[in-house]
């Protein structure tokens, strides 16, 4: 079995050019047939290296298969909607969205509210028919206007990219909706939930909460910190370590909750594996119900079409220079990722025909402590001829 696996590997490699012994780990993609887009894990980030340049991938015939990081899409520009229903109930103003027949991509909806402080939620539901049972939940997204020493409006939601016709916005927070537009921004895409593991410690005048997201390099783009401390303003710092020993200067901000005002978040560009981060609470109490949350952008890569799945991934080579294709050269409206469909990644395995590559180094740079050591011993010699001469001339001169 072993040397079957081998032969087959060897033509797999001979037939796609690729070396499989220089790869640390592997994976499958299962996909259905036509462009494919999937999203890395924090495992594949974690063993691979920054964006990807030792990533390949074979398709089930054994031949590579180019790769690149999904185009972003055309902007929509703002486009306002007709508003086709509207009501209230339990404190929730809801309204429907008619876009028509004719409809582009878009993953935003700006609204019109009235009022001029509030604090509040939007759930947006899609539906191609606007028929009762047929909408599909695409996002919850806090609006908010607050003014004073911390000024801010926003009312906007955001969702995964759809087409669909009808949108229902249901509003929490605010007396009423009067218009609405829509649009796409792919410079601004939705963030997900990063997990991560949570310890906090109060110390005197700060809170420290340290995170860890699992593995290396895994992106966080932005933190959520909330609380259920009815009013403050805190100082925040954010650190960054991927040995959880030595950290560096990531961001820093303010966070504030009080009657109209609910600011949370704190921007990041973060590749590491723990996160420290610092609310400086002054003589003030720690925050009750201190809540962190890490988020990321999405950050899918596209393959090429024309290719037989499954799919099998390698990557976690040291020294392999980046792939370049011609794929990853096209025009996003040439690539096909519009259509893309979702793959689904397989476990992460050990490669078994990984072969550790040959240590080039000399005996001395392998094992540099006997350098330390040859070097004392010389000291030790020249102190000891030393003091051995001079005791010979001391009893020459005392005969």
């Amino acid at each position: 079995m072993i040397l079957f696996a081998i032969l087959a590997a060897t033509l797999a490699t001979a037939a796609a050019d690729v070396d499989e012994t220089t790869f640390r780990y592997t994976r499958t993609l299962s996909a259905p047939t036509g462009p494919v887009r999937f999203e890395p894990d924090k495992r594949m980030y974690g063993h691979a290296r920054i964006d990807f340049p030792d990533l390949r991938i074979l398709d089930g015939d054994g031949q590579q298969v180019p790769w690149r990081p999904e185009p972003r899409a055309a902007a929509v520009p703002s486009q306002t909607v007709r508003l086709v229903a509207r009501g209230r109930l339990d404190g929730t103003v809801s309204v429907v969205v008619d876009r028509g027949p004719v409809r582009p991509v878009i993953d935003r909806i700006a609204l019109e509210i009235p009022d001029r402080v509030f604090v509040g939620t939007v759930l947006v539901q899609g539906s191609n028919t606007g028929a009762e049972g047929s909408y599909a939940r695409l996002s919850t997204t806090p609006i908010y206007a607050v003014r004073g020493a911390v000024a801010a409006r926003s009312t906007t939601a955001v969702f995964p990219p759809t087409d669909y016709r009808f949108l229902l916005v249901q509003a929490r927070g605010v007396s009423q909706v009067t218009g609405a537009a829509v649009a796409r921004d792919p410079s601004q895409p939705p963030v997900e939930i990063v997990t991560a593991r949570s310890t906090k410690r109060d110390r005197q005048s700060t809170t420290v909460v340290r995170l860890d997201v699992g593995f290396a390099r895994a992106p966080v783009d932005r933190l959520s910190i909330r609380s259920s401390t009815p009013r403050y303003v805190r100082e925040v710092t954010v650190d960054g370590s991927n040995d959880g020993t030595t950290f560096v200067s990531l961001s820093n901000g303010e966070i504030a909750r009080f009657p109209g005002v609910d600011l949370s978040r704190i921007a990041l560009a973060a590749r590491h594996r723990f996160l420290r981060v610092t609310i400086r609470n002054g003589d003030d109490a720690p925050l009750d119900g201190l809540r962190v949350t890490t988020e990321a952008i999405p950050r899918p890569l596209l393959l090429a079409s024309g290719h037989k799945p499954p799919f099998r991934l390698l990557y976690g080579a040291a020294a392999l220079p980046a792939p370049a294709y011609d794929f990853a050269r096209l025009p996003a409206t040439a690539t096909g990722f519009e259509s893309a469909r979702e793959g689904t990644l397989g476990a992460e395995r050990a490669n078994e025909l990984f072969e550790a590559p040959a240590d080039t180094r000399t005996f001395f740079e392998r094992n540099d402590y006997l350098i330390e050591v040859l070097l004392v011993v010389v000291t030790i010699a020249v102190a000891a001829g030393g003091l051995l001469a001079l005791r010979r001339r001391t009893s020459e001169s005392n005969p």
